[in-house]
């Protein structure tokens, strides 16, 4: 009897370990609104005989607190997870559907031209006896800056546009679709097509001797627009044309684009346009038209660009 009695104390410990793992599950799973048992070797758990250390019985109440919080805040976690997600989707839904919308008016607008891989052309301006500077003329910054913009907005709708400079069209490209890059003074094949479109567009431009540059005059009542300028001569406002018409060369086949300001300010600012949703959104029912814009002009770049007014070109 002696012999076995070390292996029962050894098993009676493991025993007393397990009750008290056994009881430390069972306060993790009680109702922990209940008041513990005071025995005589300390606090039991509520419901069962087995007795557990304070240290034990603490350690499981903080634990079953946590879980229990956990449990209760659940509700509130998940509501607001599932607040969350359906937001951002409703914004991701909202957005991919104001680009498409917008995409869907840039196509209506470019699909004929763009389709037919129009040439964009640009103007390089003569400056007479500086030429010997640059023998093939002068580009604007501005003027560059609305090639970018023109071909950036053709780029993203899968259409291919051609650049050329205007004074190296061919007959045949001259009567090919046209989107043509800044005003009569720069743009020699601009210069073509308004002389061909009189009678056709109510506005054009007119040389500002003063100043070394354009104004915009309207033909059907004889007003003219011009810059307005700062002391030192730059211009701080600017005036531009948007116009698509029937090429007048080929006007069953073919159409043109003209994008021109007084200045290169303008010329950009009209460029930019073209991609404006609400611009889009409002010529959307005009296949051909006439647009006057009026821009700010600081330190050489343009701002706010907004419409002056809009005139339909009807069919001759």
């Amino acid at each position: 009897m002696s012999e076995r009695q070390p292996h029962r104390e050894r098993g009676g410990a493991a025993d007393d370990r397990l009750g008290d793992l056994s009881v430390v599950v069972g306060i993790l799973t009680a109702d922990l609104t209940a008041e513990p048992v005071v025995t005589g070797r300390g606090l039991s758990a509520t419901g069962g005989g087995d007795r557990v250390d304070e240290g034990w019985l603490c350690m499981g109440l903080a634990v079953g607190g946590v879980g229990g919080w956990l449990v209760q805040a659940l509700p509130d976690i998940s509501s607001n997870l599932i607040a969350a997600a359906i937001g951002g989707v409703l914004v991701w839904v909202t957005t991919n559907a104001r680009r498409r919308l917008r995409l869907v008016r840039a196509r209506r607008f470019w699909r004929a031209l763009g389709g037919r891989h129009p040439l964009v052309v640009l103007g390089a301006h003569d400056f007479g006896q500086h030429r010997r500077w640059a023998r093939a003329g002068v580009v604007g910054m501005g003027d560059i800056g609305a090639l970018v913009e023109i071909e950036a907005q053709l780029r993203k709708l899968g259409f291919a546009g051609r650049i050329a400079e205007s004074k190296q069209l061919s007959p045949r490209e001259l009567s090919s679709d046209l989107v043509l890059i800044g005003g009569p003074v720069a743009n020699a094949v601009t210069r073509t097509m308004l002389a061909k479109l009189s009678g056709v567009v109510s506005y054009g431009f007119a040389e500002d001797l003063d100043h070394g540059a354009a104004v915009v005059r309207d033909v059907s009542t004889g007003r003219v627009l011009a810059p307005q300028y700062e002391e030192s001569g730059y211009p701080v406002s600017d005036y531009a044309l948007i116009i698509r018409t029937p090429n007048p060369l080929a006007p069953d086949t073919s159409e043109i684009v003209i994008v021109a300001g007084c200045w290169e300010h303008g010329t950009a600012a009209a460029a930019e346009k073209l991609g404006d949703r609400k611009f889009l959104r409002m010529m959307k029912k005009r296949e051909h038209f006439e647009v006057l814009l009026e821009t700010t002009v600081v330190n050489g770049a343009h701002y706010n660009a907004r419409v002056v007014e809009t005139r339909r070109i009807s069919p001759s």
